[in-house]
């Protein structure tokens, strides 16, 4: 569920660089866009953070697990982080990732933090 998540999340935001490039590009030629490059780079980050915990808890409880919040904050302030220390890299370009390496330790830390409320099997006394 933390890949499917992240690939949703990293679209979000490459599609909403992609589109604050595009209003840089028409400003620069002189067109009134419809946002500012600033207004949709903004719009990028903040959606892509936001559907980070989303889809992490929909997807968690559809697959009927519970005691997903450690999972799903982890997630949130993880993505956070991610995006944050790798933003300057796929800001100047269209179709450009995150490093794999960031998303790899991102994905692997979240996984790990959903045994944190594993719940134990009982032992017959």
């Amino acid at each position: 569920m933390t890949v499917i998540a992240t690939a949703i999340s990293h679209l979000l935001l490459s599609d909403g660089l992609s589109l604050s490039l595009w209003s840089q590009a028409s400003a620069n030629m002189g067109e009134t866009p419809m946002s500012t490059g600033d207004q949709a780079f903004t719009a990028a980050v903040f959606n892509t953070v936001l559907a980070m915990p989303l889809v992490l808890w929909i997807g968690m409880r559809l697959l009927r697990e519970r005691r997903v919040y450690p999972m799903v904050l982890v997630g949130a302030v993880g993505w956070f982080i991610t995006v944050g220390h790798g933003i300057d890299l796929i800001d100047d370009g269209i179709g450009t990732l995150l490093p794999l390496w960031s998303l790899a330790a991102f994905a692997a830390v979240t996984c790990l933090s959903s045994l944190v409320l594993t719940p134990r099997p009982r032992t017959g006394r």
